[in-house]
């Protein structure tokens, strides 16, 4: 096993994930890539969850499978909670603002194959081949990637890829 970059990474990203789920700012920046955003459910049509920010941002949607997927299945207009999004401001993750973050793990490897429609991605990995199903929303982040591109994902809580780097 080698000590590596993503490895701290991780740490320093599960600390502050877990050190900012409490925190006052109304937005904290995690990792210099992510940012943590509180908003309200301002909406629920047709199963999507539709979250005001105190930023006075458009609304952020949540579909119905992440919803479910993260705990907001039972979602009410009014409920506060939290969302996670990168640098993009593409949504990566969600949870009700009373629970803390789930947890998230990094994944370092080399990725060898990611299907045509981006719903699953396999790794080599140093323990061996690993398949992760890829969330709907971070699936456009694969098409600047190449089979054989050393890379590490970010997994939430449920083994889904929600975010992917080059690894360097």
């Amino acid at each position: 096993m080698q000590p590596s970059s993503s490895r701290l990474l991780a740490c320093a990203a599960l600390l502050c994930l877990a050190s900012s789920a409490g925190a006052e700012p109304p937005e904290t920046i995690l990792q210099g890539t992510h940012h943590e955003l509180r908003g309200v459910i301002a909406t629920i049509r047709s199963g999507v969850l539709f979250v005001h920010t105190v930023h006075g941002l458009q609304p952020r949607m949540v579909s119905p499978n992440k919803a479910d997927r993260v705990g907001l299945h039972d979602a009410k207009v009014g409920d506060p909670v939290l969302l996670l999004v990168d640098s993009g401001n593409v949504l990566l993750d969600a949870a009700k603002a009373d629970q803390p973050w789930p947890d998230h793990r990094m994944i370092a490897g080399t990725l060898d194959y990611a299907d045509s429609y981006w719903g699953e991605i396999q790794l080599s990995t140093p323990d061996g081949p690993e398949r992760f199903e890829v969330d709907s929303l971070a699936g456009s982040k694969l098409s600047v990637f190449q089979e054989g591109t050393p890379v590490t994902v970010e997994l939430d809580a449920d083994n889904v890829m929600i975010d992917i780097y080059r690894r360097r």
